[in-house]
């Protein structure tokens, strides 16, 4: 078989999977059409393996000659009285319980393609080696906090201290003025740490797998990228005092009295899927829901015109066992964590260094540096709303 016949055999059969699909989710005219490809597809490779076998000397196509059969009406119709009596459950003869027995011993003789040594050898199996890829949440908490490229791997940030400003003082004529309050600074110290990992894979597997390996791998990467920041982030907001939510009138307090104005103006509703839950099915007197689609994003909804951010629970978990508490993390999480960034995530490979070379392996390497700080913890209110 060439390279050409194995790519249309290849074809044929996500072809075929692709037409099983459709038509079990009811699309019955888009699986005819893809049925109607494979079926030309299973054209052009039987006129390939013809033309392959025609072109091969020497090689005779034997004949098989069919077995030779000779019916007899008389014991057709003694069968035929002697299977009836069985369903019945009436007692049979001698006779008629020796055509029942011969007849199951010539069916069980046949041919079966659901048995190895029948045959079943020769019924090709449908494998198909393209990696399906599980859809599942990766959203990325760090385009919700702020982002500070550093050149080392350690140093500071300056931040003022969270103090009342008081006004000037009235002054009189020829006075001398009173020296006013001056500005308070405190650093923010960032440390980078570096996380990573080696994964290595089999030369032979690089060599004989269809698929593009590396490029899923450089995507399965990305995504322990986004669960080691959001880990991080999730760790530093877990560190905020709880604050018990009864209700809708809870969280309208904190965005208009407990978060600073400015602060409100940009925060956003960060819970799990039971805290999103929560809020989706509570409504107004007139039974309207009191979430509204983003006009930004339609997929996202809004509260009070504040964006909600949903990770799954697996992420973001719900706490308590008798009383389940979701979180509800409300605020201007920009302005509460600052992520320094030494380096976004390297791959790196290698199929001569290291342990690679002795154990015939290409050794991936992934390594990521970073550190997470707290920037204004005042920016948000970790809240908690009871959910049962």
């Amino acid at each position: 078989m060439d390279e050409k016949e194995r790519e249309l055999r290849q074809r044929l059969a996500q072809k075929l999977e692709e037409a099983r699909n459709l038509a079990g989710e009811g699309k019955l005219d888009e699986a005819r059409a893809v049925k109607d490809a494979a079926q030309a597809l299973r054209s052009q490779i039987d006129l390939l393996s013809e033309i392959r076998e025609t072109d091969t000397p020497g090689v005779t196509t034997p004949v098989i000659e069919p077995e030779t059969r000779t019916d007899n009406p008389d014991k057709a119709a003694q069968y035929r009285s002697a299977f009836l009596k069985t369903l019945r459950n009436r007692p049979l003869n001698a006779e008629e319980r020796t055509l029942i027995e011969e007849s199951t011993i010539e069916e069980t003789r046949a041919m079966q393609g659901s048995v190895e040594e029948d045959g079943g050898l020769l019924v090709p199996q449908d494998i198909d080696t393209t990696v399906r890829e599980l859809k599942r949440q990766y959203i990325s908490l760090e385009s919700y906090v702020t982002v500070e490229p550093v050149s080392s791997r350690s140093g500071s940030r300056v931040i003022e201290k969270n103090a009342d400003v008081t006004p000037f003082v009235e002054m009189t004529e020829l006075t001398d003025l009173d020296d006013m309050d001056n500005p308070k600074f405190s650093p923010v110290k960032f440390d980078i740490k570096d996380r990573g990992g080696i994964m290595p894979i089999s030369n032979s597997l690089l060599h004989d797998t269809d698929q593009n390996l590396m490029a899923y791998i450089s995507k399965w990467i990305a995504k322990k990228s986004v669960v080691t920041r959001n880990k991080l982030i999730l760790e530093l907001l877990n560190t905020k005092m709880k604050v018990q939510l009864n209700g809708l009138d809870d969280i309208k307090k904190i965005l208009n009295v407990d978060l600073d104005p400015s602060m409100s103006l940009g925060a956003i509703i960060l819970t799990n899927q039971d805290g999103f839950h929560w809020l989706d099915t509570q409504k107004d007197s007139d039974g309207r829901d009191l979430l509204q689609p983003n006009p930004q994003n339609p997929t996202q909804k809004m509260y009070k015109g504040k964006p909600i951010v949903v990770l799954a629970n697996r992420w973001l978990p719900t706490t308590g066992t008798t009383t389940k508490l979701a979180p509800m993390i409300i605020g201007d999480l920009k302005e509460a964590v600052v992520l320094f960034d030494r380096q976004q995530y390297s791959i790196a490979s290698t199929n001569v260094g290291g342990k690679s070379f002795a154990r015939n392996s290409t050794d991936v390497r992934a390594i990521e540096r970073e550190d997470v700080r707290a920037f204004d913890l005042d920016a948000v209110v970790y809240g908690q709303i009871t959910i049962n």
